[in-house]
């Protein structure tokens, strides 16, 4: 019995156009290739994903909070919006990109990228891992000196304004941080796809979406939608 009657029998039909082999988890992937190597992806990916998480739970109080002051007590708080635009709304969307990299988040088409020869795609997967390293490292690089330039001349907001008065080199530190953990995992999977064989596309990690419906016949089979979903290792 093939594979795919195996999975209709057992009512689990892999999607079309997914070629990985790897287990998903809550934060990436675990391959049997190199599992420690897993791990430090995942684990980068768990923190920032608990830091975004936090961030966006943090907006939403910090908003109610500001709602139910202006609009019962007539006392609105001019430093949350200070905190929410400055703070947390920039720790959610860079460490969340962190996590939606490595977790296969990020939206793409793979129809094209699939239809080429696996050597093809490897060399495609190897230039957008050191265009996205270049990015990420000019980013965190451009803002560590921004962030640094903050705290050596003591930037900070001046008494008597709406906002906190608290030093904004504070503010700025998850950019670069988030960027760098962020070039870690990519250049994690630079060097596993790098050093690997050029007749298999090591991360290519996602193995499809599927589906715990019963199957009943090859009717059934063929009628479900195609699921085209990126891995974190096509961007």
């Amino acid at each position: 019995m093939s594979e795919t009657e195996q999975q209709s029998a057992s009512g689990m039909v892999q999607r079309p156009f997914r070629k990985g082999t790897a287990r998903r988890t809550i934060f990436g992937y675990v391959t049997d290739d190199h599992p420690g190597l897993d791990k430090v992806q995942n684990a980068i990916s768990a923190v920032c994903g608990v830091i975004s998480a936090a961030s966006i739970v943090g907006i939403a109080l910090l908003t109610l909070w500001e709602v139910l002051c202006r609009s019962f007590f007539g006392n609105p708080q001019g430093w949350v919006p200070g905190i929410i635009e400055q703070a947390l709304l920039v720790s959610a969307a860079f460490f969340g990109i962190v996590t939606a990299y490595r977790g296969g988040a990020h939206v793409a088409v793979v129809s094209l990228f699939n239809k080429f020869p696996v050597p093809v795609r490897k060399a495609l997967l190897l230039f957008s891992y050191i265009v996205i390293s270049i990015c990420l490292a000019f980013i965190a690089i451009s803002s560590w000196r921004a962030m640094y330039f903050s705290y050596r001349i003591g930037e900070v907001m001046p008494p008597g304004m709406a906002d906190l008065s608290v030093p904004s080199w504070i503010w700025k530190v998850s950019i670069p941080v988030s960027c760098a953990l962020g070039l870690v995992v990519v250049l994690i999977d630079l060097y596993r796809e790098a050093t690997s064989s050029w007749c298999i596309t090591t991360t290519d990690y996602d193995p499809g979406d599927a589906t715990t419906t019963p199957i009943s016949g090859r009717a059934s089979e063929t009628a479900l939608p195609t699921a085209h979903v990126l891995s974190g290792g096509t961007s």
